[in-house]
């Protein structure tokens, strides 16, 4: 491979819900092959890894902390996305008899989410950071896609994590933003801009599943369709502008539902195991 100027290892990690949590096992087996990347760019559980690891906090103890959190009590969460989609739609109807909209009403797991990350993020801002980190999230007004790479982090962060239906938007300079999968789900080309000799973009997607049974199930499913779509598009491109200096790696997290987040064990070695069988090839 030819040598290039700029940093050396860039990393994009992908959106997943739960099965992002493999991405902290991506981390820890780079540690231990002493291959620390310099640039990241995430999109929603990606963007709250990466933004957390460029804050400063260690894979490894990241992972301790999540052993010892219920996350989807804390939360509130329900075990399926379906449940929370049930429960989104009952709730905008009741806005609508009571005639509010969306904005107007207080988001108690935004709020949680918010707190949390501030709180481990070290309240920093994007400028703090020691390694550079876009996080990638959509313009609920257009539709277009919004990388953040400015302001406070656990904003930017939350932004690109707020999966509808779960979260309310995220307000960021005036505009509102939700989860960046619905436009960029696997961000290499934010990590591309930084200019690094080889790009690992972890993918943590997983396929469609078995047929649906309801209505919502339904309705998922050509939402899951589209991005799913759109995913491979971007990846094709990806991989023909950047040739050998892109390497993609899936970890074996099929098994993780997208809020199955007791299943850290599993997404965490995961991680490592897709890592460890990668590594000849970074650097080749």
């Amino acid at each position: 491979m030819k040598k290039r100027s700029g940093p050396r290892l860039g990393l994009a990690l992908g959106g997943g819900g739960a099965r992002g949590l493999a991405h902290l096992g991506v981390l820890l087996e780079l540690e231990a092959a002493d291959l620390e990347p310099e640039v990241l760019a995430g999109t929603s559980m990606g963007a709250i890894v990466g933004g957390l690891y460029a804050a400063g906090q260690h894979p490894r103890r990241l992972v301790q902390l999540l052993e010892h959190l219920e996350l989807d009590k804390i939360f509130g969460v329900p075990r399926t996305y379906e449940r929370v989609v049930e429960q989104a739609v009952l709730e905008a109807l009741w806005e609508r008899l009571r005639r509010r909209p969306w904005w107007e009403e207080a988001s108690p797991r935004l709020s949680r989410l918010l707190e949390f990350l501030r709180l481990l993020g070290k309240n920093q801002h994007f400028e703090d950071l020691g390694i550079p980190f876009v996080a990638v999230a959509a313009d609920l007004a257009t539709g277009e896609e919004v990388r953040i790479n400015e302001g406070a982090l656990h904003i930017g962060v939350a932004a690109s994590a707020a999966l509808p239906g779960l979260l309310g938007p995220v307000k960021w300079r005036k505009r509102y933003l939700v989860d960046g999968g619905i436009v960029n789900n696997l961000p290499i080309d934010a990590v591309e801009e930084f200019g690094p000799q080889q790009i690992l973009a972890v993918d943590v997607s997983a396929p469609l599943g078995p047929m649906p049974k309801s209505l919502v199930e339904v309705a998922l499913r050509s939402y899951q369709i589209t991005a799913q779509e759109l995913g491979e598009l971007k990846l094709a491109w990806a991989h023909k502008r950047l040739g050998e200096r892109l390497l993609v790696i899936r970890p074996h997290v099929e098994g993780i539902g997208l809020l199955e987040f007791t299943k850290l064990p599993e997404a965490v070695e995961a991680g490592r195991e897709a890592t460890r069988s990668a590594l000849r090839y970074l650097f080749a």
